[in-house]
């Protein structure tokens, strides 16, 4: 049987840990922990997920810019509670966000902050009201 010797401190009492490698003589324990690297190498950065996807942006900025120009046309709450201030400050979207209904100008109200808020807190009510539509036929 041959005996293999470290190739590092050349001790042939010492039992092999690592064989040879291409890069590497053959190596006892002790001289592997004193040669192996002492931290792996760094993980590449990852690209961060998009807040939002390339199609919703362009939505986005098309209803930024409709948005403005809507509640130039229409600057008066067209709801008028007894808190309301008159002046609109928001879009209400009557059948929600959703697909098509984000610009759907014929499903917006322009209406100020308190009015917009007793139309989200009081459901049943808006849509008695209609100041909210069903998505959904039932």
């Amino acid at each position: 049987m041959i005996k293999k010797v470290c190739g590092i401190c050349n001790n042939p009492n010492k039992l092999i840990w690592k064989a040879k490698t291409r890069d590497n003589p053959c190596m006892c324990k002790d001289c592997y922990i004193l040669e192996k690297p002492s931290q792996k190498p760094p993980i590449k950065a990852r690209e961060p997920i998009k807040k939002t996807s390339d199609k919703q942006a362009k939505i986005n900025r098309a209803y930024t810019d409709m948005r403005v120009q809507y509640l130039k046309m229409i600057h008066h709450c067209q709801v008028s509670s007894d808190d309301c201030t008159h002046v609109a400050t928001q879009i209400h979207h009557r059948a929600g966000r959703i697909g098509n209904n984000m610009l759907d100008t014929t499903k917006w109200l322009s209406v100020c902050h308190s009015c917009h808020e007793l139309i989200e807190r009081n459901p049943s009510w808006a849509y008695e009201k209609g100041y909210s539509i069903k998505r959904l036929n039932k």
